[in-house]
């Protein structure tokens, strides 16, 4: 990892403190940082990520996991394609960890059909990438182990 922020793209930034947070659109989720560890905040959206399908952020904890978030309103196909894009630009970037988790962050409940669909997502996700898979519909606080999978 660069070892300090002129290493470091325009687009990634260390945030200080206790908390790693992304916003947009009035969604957002705080990543707690434990013991002040180094974590990483990726703008994907425009910034690893310039063109096509993509998700809003990255944030990275490089010794426990890296979370793709997607913040969206209510489309929630959408924002499985946009975290299924951005997946592999990022595994493949120099800085990414061996873990990966994903986060969608909605602004409405969930109808049941949408459950169904989001069960399926979860599943495919665990299945075929290796990777827990949380949505939700409220801001809220994020330890980093939540998106691990059990092992």
């Amino acid at each position: 990892m660069p070892s300090d922020r002129h290493d470091l793209p325009n687009y990634i930034s260390k945030p200080a403190g206790e908390w790693a947070i992304v916003t947009e659109n009035k969604k957002s989720a705080r990543f707690r940082k434990h013991n002040n560890e180094p974590v990483l905040v990726i703008h994907v959206d425009g910034g690893l990520i310039t063109s096509g399908e993509r998700a809003d952020y990255i944030v990275a904890h490089p010794k426990i996991v890296d979370v793709i978030v997607e913040l969206k309103g209510n489309d929630t196909a959408k924002a499985i394609g946009q975290i299924r894009s951005t997946r592999p630009v990022w595994i493949r970037h120099e800085l990414a960890g061996k873990n990966l988790g994903a986060l969608i962050v909605r602004s409405q409940g969930i109808h049941p059909k949408t459950s169904a669909s989001i069960n399926r997502w979860q599943r495919e996700f665990r299945k075929a990438f290796k990777m827990k898979l949380l949505v939700e519909t409220r801001n809220r606080d994020y330890d980093f182990a939540e998106f691990l999978l059990p092992e």
